[in-house]
């Protein structure tokens, strides 16, 4: 069959999120799946480069508009027309979007769709208006009902969906993220030079992730501080992940005087950096109020470093039996948690062999082979 896949989101230049969930799910399909034929879909002023297939690979096509967005967008809110398989101009058998997008789907074409998280309607304070008015012009309701299937990562995720869209049970399906083999426990060569260039301390507690208010940075400073400040350990933190929206308060806050020194807002680090990153670490600490599935909870563990997150949402899914968790509304957790995980080596090398063990099952292969099954599911439908 032939899929027409939407990576209109790809045009960002830092690939993380939606964006590193498509571009690991797409190498992974091209890879295992020799059967059917894909059609990358984009639009903008930038062409994406879009993941390439497995060498000797055909059956994929890639179909750029080159034109804004913004106009694309306003013509299928006006006028609801055309539905997205339209745009190929060649006839698909499924649809597959991996994440919301401003679109019409068609009604005589299975489509599949992608949720990864519903932050923006469970903490709609999270985001700014701009970024609320974008949800709900892609009219995830109609979206969510005339899709013939939904992925989600977690448990904790379909929940929501069937809580808050009332979906049947059978019509979604929970498929975790993998992760990529780069992020392993093993020492490279090539990890001092990383560490050098990102300017990192000897010793230090690792957050990664965009800095914005759901990440609940604010909380980990003051967790890391009480730490320092009770133990007299000189612990640094270092924040890895660009400015997101309403970062004001944690610009604020490193701005006094009692951060200096030992907190290092390193900003966005590409991907094939954050192996190194994470390996060079003492502990990755995870403070999230909500996330669909909690990515860095992965790399870490898959990296041998301990983590400390969250117990909210999806979280413990993602850690099991291998993670630290803590309340994320209180600062002090962060701090009790440090103390209990750095005063026992036992402990950590606990924590880091069953990190490393569970980290194995989530696979970006698996992760594929599920896919395909929900793709052939909905064509039988």
């Amino acid at each position: 069959m032939r899929i027409l896949v939407d990576i209109r989101h790809l045009s960002s230049p830092q690939m993380a999120g939606v964006g590193g969930y498509t571009t690991s799910l797409l190498h992974a399909l091209f890879k295992i799946d020799t059967e059917n034929e894909y059609v990358l879909l984009s639009s903008g002023y930038a062409t994406p480069t879009p993941p390439n297939p497995t060498s000797g690979r055909g059956g994929i096509t890639h179909v750029h508009i080159p034109l804004p967005n913004k106009i694309l967008n306003l013509r299928t809110l006006l006028l609801r027309h055309p539905s997205l398989n339209w745009r190929v101009r060649e006839p698909v058998d499924l649809l597959f979007l991996p994440n919301l997008n401003i679109t019409t789907l068609p009604k005589d074409i299975p489509t599949i769709l992608t949720i990864h998280d519903l932050s923006w309607n469970l903490y709609p304070d999270f985001y700014s208006r701009r970024m609320q008015l974008w949800h709900k012009a892609t009219r995830p309701e109609e979206l969510i009902a005339c899709s013939t299937s939904i992925i989600v990562p977690s448990s904790a995720t379909k929940r929501d969906v069937q809580r808050l869209y009332s979906t049947p049970t059978e019509k979604t399906h929970v498929i975790p993220h993998g992760v990529e083999p780069r992020f392993s426990e093993k020492m490279l060569a090539s990890d001092h030079g990383v560490r050098s260039r990102l300017k990192l301390p000897k010793r230090f507690a690792l957050f990664v992730g965009t800095i914005e208010p759901r990440k609940n940075l604010l909380a980990l400073i003051e967790g890391v501080k009480e730490y320092r400040e009770r133990t007299h350990d000189d612990l640094h933190l270092v924040i890895a992940g660009g400015w997101g929206w309403r970062s004001h308060a944690v610009r604020r806050r490193l701005w006094k005087r009692d951060t200096y020194g030992w907190i290092h807002q390193i900003g966005y680090v590409e991907t094939h950096d954050l192996p190194a990153l994470y390996r060079s670490a003492t502990v990755t600490i995870f403070p999230s109020i909500y996330e669909g599935f909690g990515l860095p909870i992965l790399e870490s563990m898959a990296s041998g470093t301990p983590v400390i997150s969250s117990h909210t949402s999806s979280m413990p899914e993602v850690g099991g039996d291998t993670t630290i968790y803590i309340d994320p509304y209180n600062s002090r957790d962060i701090c009790e948690s440090l103390r209990g995980l750095l005063g026992s080596s036992s402990l950590q090398k606990q924590l880091r062999d069953r990190g490393i063990d569970r980290a194995q099952q989530f696979t970006w292969e698996k992760s594929a082979r599920q896919t395909i099954d929900v793709f052939k599911q909905a064509i039988q439908a």
